[in-house]
C-alpha cells in the first residue's frame, strides 16, 4: 500500500458472474486454452481477475485497506468538492463560479465525530465541521455524481 490515493481500474474476479469466459481450463489437458484464458485472467491479491470485466474506477489504496472495491468517488484519502446547499446554476451557461464545500467524505456526509456529542447524539444546528472549508469551483467541473472535479477549469489554465 502506498501513501498516495489515486484512481485505478478495478476488475471483477474471474469466478464472478461478470466474467463471461467460463471456468479455468485444465493446464495439463488443454495447455493452449489455459494460456489463452490466463492472458486475460492475471493473478491479483484476491485471486484471478478478469481484464474484460471492469468493475469501475477505484481508489487503489482505499480498496487495499478495506479488502474490497472503494469507488474513486468515495476515496477517504482525498478532498471531495460538493456544492453548498441551495446552489442553482443557470442552464446553458458553461462557466459559472459555484460556491462549494471542500472536505473528506465523512465530513461532507455528516459522519465526522464533530457532528456528535460524547454520548453520540447529533449536535443540533451545527452546519459543518471544522474540517470543511468554503471555496469556489467552476460549473464546468461538475461531475455526474454531483461532486466537482479538482481538475482546473479549462479557462483558468494559462495558454
Amino acid at each position: 500500500m502506498t501513501d498516495t490515493h489515486e484512481p485505478g481500474a478495478f476488475y471483477w474476479n474471474a469466478d464472478s458472474p461478470h466474467c463471461k469466459h467460463g471456468a479455468e481450463p485444465d493446464s495439463e489437458t488443454d495447455g493452449e486454452a489455459w494460456d489463452d484464458w490466463s492472458e486475460v485472467h492475471p493473478v491479483s491479491d484476491d485471486g484471478r481477475i478478469c481484464l474484460e470485466a471492469p468493475a469501475g474506477e477505484a481508489c487503489l489504496d482505499c480498496s487495499a485497506e478495506h479488502g474490497d472495491m472503494v469507488p474513486w468517488s468515495r476515496c477517504e484519502g482525498r478532498d471531495h468538492i460538493r456544492p453548498q446547499h441551495g446552489i442553482v446554476t443557470v442552464p446553458g451557461v458553461k462557466h459559472q463560479q459555484v460556491p462549494v464545500w471542500i472536505g473528506g467524505t465523512d465530513c461532507l456526509e455528516r459522519e465526522c465525530d464533530e457532528y456528535f456529542t460524547e454520548d453520540g447524539d447529533e449536535i443540533p444546528g451545527l452546519e459543518h465541521c471544522s474540517h470543511i472549508r468554503p471555496d469556489t469551483a467552476c460549473s464546468c467541473q461538475e461531475q455526474p455524481d454531483g461532486d466537482y472535479s479538482d481538475e482546473p477549469c479549462p479557462l483558468s489554465v494559462p495558454a
